[in-house]
């Protein structure tokens, strides 16, 4: 009688813990995918009715094509919101080749500017990846870090600019770097498409 008493009360002992211990750990995979966001948007910008050209993203990282699969990502989010009309990427592309511009020295203000005006467009949005891989740890997590401008193509002016960065994943599951540079990217896109 007593030691199932005992055992009766251990096992309920037990059970909360372990209720618990899911919980914490529940909740943490829920927050682990937080990050960092700063974002501007000019007073009385209007982009509904620009075209816009968006260039591959300038690689900072080790990871290959970082760049140009952060553009690509960026495209397809902002083809989906349409905050305003965008040349097509494979067009930019090949008109940049054929003009042979870098798009890695299209950071300046005044060389977005010049492209603009070669490619037809009202504006250029150009960016770079400071963060994209897996962070080394306990556990492997992805980890993205983005930069980006909607420059005027007749002024020059910044009209917009977003830097995300976010680490993915979780305790109960791990994340891919392609749904973390996703989630990056849209949450950049909120600040825009909000306008």
């Amino acid at each position: 009688m007593i030691t199932t008493r005992l055992f009766g009360h251990s096992f309920r002992s037990l059970a909360k813990g372990l209720a618990a211990c899911a919980l914490i750990f529940g909740l943490t995979a829920c927050a682990s995918n937080s990050g960092e966001q700063r974002s501007y948007v000019a007073k009385g910008a209007s982009f509904s009715q620009m075209m816009v050209a968006i260039v591959p993203f300038e690689n900072l990282t080790n990871y290959p094509n970082a760049g140009r699969i952060a553009a690509e990502l960026m495209a397809t989010e902002l083809y989906k919101r349409a905050p305003f009309a965008l040349q097509e990427e494979t067009e930019t592309r090949r008109a940049l080749a054929q003009l042979q511009i870098d798009p890695d020295n299209l950071t300046s203000v005044a060389a977005a500017k010049q492209a603009a005006g070669l490619l037809e467009v009202d504006g250029l949005l150009i960016g770079s990846v400071s963060e994209f891989g897996y962070q080394q740890g306990l556990r492997e997590e992805p980890v993205v870090g983005l930069n980006a401008r909607l420059i005027d193509g007749k002024t020059g002016k910044v009209l917009w600019a977003s830097s995300h960065s976010a680490l993915g994943g979780g305790y109960l599951q791990r994340g891919s770097l392609n749904a973390t540079a996703q989630e990056v990217i849209s949450a950049m896109a909120d600040t825009l498409s909000s306008r």
